[in-house]
């Protein structure tokens, strides 16, 4: 992958540090703070799903809007994460 993915556009200057000693460190900072982003964008998320229930929307419809089963709509709401990244 040449570019990062829209969200992250503004990592691409990692790619462009000229002095390659600097760009592993750098590249090396921000692998080792994915933990912490993936904890920052999962509040995010599930703050957006309280503030859509909290204006009278059902999971089902959160789900629906978001392209995401009822089940998982209501594990957001909660907090509630699944798989390895629950660790």
């Amino acid at each position: 992958m040449t570019t990062p993915p829209d969200p992250f556009a503004n990592l691409s200057r990692l790619a462009e540090e000229p002095d390659a000693t600097q760009r592993a460190q750098d590249a090396s900072t921000a692998l080792q703070a994915i933990p912490e982003l993936q904890r920052w964008l999962r509040e995010i998320r599930q703050g957006a799903v309280q503030e859509l229930r909290s204006a009278g929307m059902s999971h089902a419809q959160v789900a629906a809007e978001l392209g995401i089963s009822r089940a998982r709509a209501q594990q957001i709401a909660e907090g509630r994460t699944t798989g390895k990244r629950a660790e």
